[in-house]
């Protein structure tokens, strides 16, 4: 394994470029799940979706909190708490959600099942 300078060594760069990649993969499965008519992969795609708000939640919650404290800023903390952050938003959405991919799902799927209905005619 290499190791150079090329990674990005800001929290914030290594955040935006997950960020990035999740954004990706939530269109790409939501791509298959409309070419597919797939309910679930539609579902997954909206949980996806909630998962990245909630981040968001999270982050800006946590950017309000004033600096110091009992445990000092540091680079090790600020990646431990975007991890950390970012597990948490996935396990929220995971399960009941905040209900934002509920009612994307409900909106999306209606739309699924109007293209299915006119790909049949």
């Amino acid at each position: 394994m290499r190791i150079d300078g090329s990674l990005p060594m800001n929290p914030t760069d290594l955040q935006q470029k997950r960020d990035e990649v999740k954004t990706q993969d939530f269109e790409n499965l939501l791509q298959q799940a409309k070419e597919n008519n797939d309910e679930k992969k539609l579902m997954d795609a909206c949980k996806q979706f909630e998962a990245v708000f909630v981040n968001m939640l999270l982050k800006n919650m946590r950017n309000t909190i004033p600096d110091g404290g009992f445990i000092e800023k540091s680079y090790q903390r600020e990646v431990f708490e975007g991890m950390l952050d970012e597990k948490l938003a996935e396990q929220i959405a995971g399960g009941q959600g905040i209900g934002l991919a509920r009612q994307m799902y409900n909106q999306m799927a209606r739309s699924l099942k109007v293209n299915s209905v006119q790909d049949e005619e």
